[in-house]
């Protein structure tokens, strides 16, 4: 397949996100209770919330990040980069979990008034994650298509 640059842009805003998110998620899945994991990762406060509940959810999230979506997404955009179809394939699967992941992440966000309710908040930095999920997975399905 050829490697366009729409692929290049997609595939590197690929790796960028989910080098990003990966990192942190093996972060929070080696020192899950750390005081930075719980700022710089979670966000929020447990006390804020069920402390249960809260670890639960985010270490949840961590293992499935950090074990299934990173490297199934950084092989899909490295594939992509290659003009392989298999990287175009892998990268459509994991565009699902951007905007999947993000339905369960709002409602908790909204419902226990856990993360700042901000616009910067709602539209950088959590509105980026479906966004780029929907516009990869439509980007690499028509290029499947074609």
């Amino acid at each position: 397949m050829d490697v366009t640059a729409a692929t290049v842009i997609v595939a590197l805003v690929g790796l960028a996100l989910m080098l990003l998110l990966g990192g942190l998620q093996l972060v929070a899945v080696l020192r899950p209770k750390d005081p930075w994991t719980i700022k710089n990762v979670y966000g929020g406060d447990p006390d804020s919330t069920d402390p249960k509940a809260y670890f639960a959810f985010n270490q949840g999230y961590a293992w499935a990040d950090a074990v299934f979506w990173a490297p199934l997404q950084i092989a899909g955009s490295i594939g992509m980069l290659m003009g392989e179809r298999w990287g175009f394939v892998l990268a459509l699967v994991a565009s699902v979990p951007f905007w999947y992941t993000s339905i369960p992440i709002f409602v908790w966000d909204r419902d226990m008034g856990f993360r700042q309710n901000t616009l910067t908040y709602w539209l950088v930095i959590w509105g980026m994650w479906p966004t780029y999920g929907v516009i990869a997975g439509v980007y690499c399905a028509l290029r499947l298509l074609a």
